[in-house]
């Protein structure tokens, strides 16, 4: 069903450009009265439909081909770690082991004091392992390389403490959700949208919602130029009428696209505000309702409720689009750059956003 959306969908963005260039456009500017003027309007008519066209489409694929943010990844490195840790772990109890037996072979004179001082300090010393750093040495033909690791640095993302989905057992970083239709974790998960055949998230989330804004634009538009002429032939009487159809001109299909323009104006205004919305206060459609149970609860308690990810409507779009972030837009950073078809990453990894306790350390370029 939902590639059978994605045909219909195309079918409709390629209809209206169609009918605007070569129904539409001709009729409200016909060649044998246009002047000067008229001829400019016209170059600005067809010039803005290839654009806003070129928009909707280039965004519109996108949303569908770019992966929203799988944890299958999450998984396969977090598969990687324990292997890892355990193998220098492993070196550290052969080094210990060997350290053993040679001191247990020579007299010393420690006995069995000597011998439950030494198992204290190597209970003491692997209590404080995940502390420390790990030394490994291997042996490389005549050579010994000896490696120290910190085992934060073995785990940067915290795989180990990310807890996990139940449906997929996956890692589940925040603001992550499993989507049913799927049956994958999706990060920053806003939605599952039949008309992509996709989830919007963390890494397709700024390509759906340029291209709802751009389809409720060209949509728009279309409804506008094309009311007059819809007002004249149906609602104006036959020798009063303003406008000259062409005799092979296919009215049938003018009055459907036009009348699913305009339905689809409106829906995908209301669609495209609310996601807008959402956008500037930083949420997601699946948190938007889990805030306003937490905001309830604040409430009742007594106390306040406040959206981490909430850094002010002017930063959360900028984020969200990624203007002006300097690691990550070195060319188009400026807001203009939303108006060409240009690929851009989102700010973040998937696994940590940015929040308001870090605007003034990592985040200071959307501060």
């Amino acid at each position: 069903m939902g590639n059978v959306l994605v045909i219909v969908t195309l079918a409709l963005i390629s209809g209206i450009c169609i009918e605007l260039l070569l129904f539409t456009g001709p009729i409200l500017l016909p060649a044998e009265n246009r002047g000067p003027i008229g001829t400019v309007v016209a170059i600005v008519h067809v010039a803005f439909t290839l654009w806003i066209v070129l928009l909707i489409t280039f965004n519109f694929y996108h949303s569908v081909v770019t992966v929203p943010g799988y944890t299958d990844k999450l998984r396969a490195e977090l598969d990687l770690l324990p292997r890892s840790v355990e193998e220098c772990r492993h070196d550290e109890d052969d080094e210990s082991d060997a350290d053993s037996k040679h001191a247990g072979g020579g007299d010393d004179g420690l006995g069995e004091s000597g011998n439950d001082q030494q198992m204290q300090d190597h209970t003491e010393g692997a209590m404080e392992m995940d502390q420390m750093p790990l030394i490994s040495t291997r042996s490389n033909g005549d050579a010994t390389l000896v490696s120290i690791i910190d085992p934060r640095m073995m785990d940067p993302k915290g795989l180990r403490e990310m807890p996990r989905c139940r449906h997929c057992s996956n890692p589940k970083p925040e603001r992550t959700h499993h989507c049913k239709i799927c049956n994958r974790c999706v990060m920053k998960m806003d939605h599952h949208c039949p008309w992509i055949n996709n989830c919007v998230g963390h890494f397709n989330h700024r390509y759906f919602t340029l291209f709802t804004s751009f389809a409720c634009i060209g949509t728009t538009y279309f409804s506008i130029l094309s009311a007059p002429i819809f007002y004249d032939l149906f609602f104006v009487p036959m020798g009063e009428k303003k406008y000259k159809i062409p005799a092979d001109a296919r009215i049938d299909t003018f009055l459907l696209l036009f009348l699913l323009s305009t339905a689809l104006a409106i829906m995908i205004g209301l669609i495209g505000g609310l996601n807008l919305y959402y956008v500037c206060t930083a949420q997601t459609q699946i948190e938007v309702l889990d805030n306003r149970w937490l905001r309830n609860m604040a409430r009742l308690n007594g106390g306040t409720f406040v959206n981490e990810f909430d850094v002010g409507t002017w930063r959360n779009l900028r984020i969200h689009f990624n203007i002006g972030h300097k690691e990550q837009a070195k060319f188009g950073r400026g807001w203009l750059s939303l108006l060409l078809p240009l690929r851009r990453p989102p700010v973040g990894d998937g696994v940590e956003y940015t929040k308001v306790s870090s605007l003034s350390s990592r985040d200071v370029d959307f501060a």
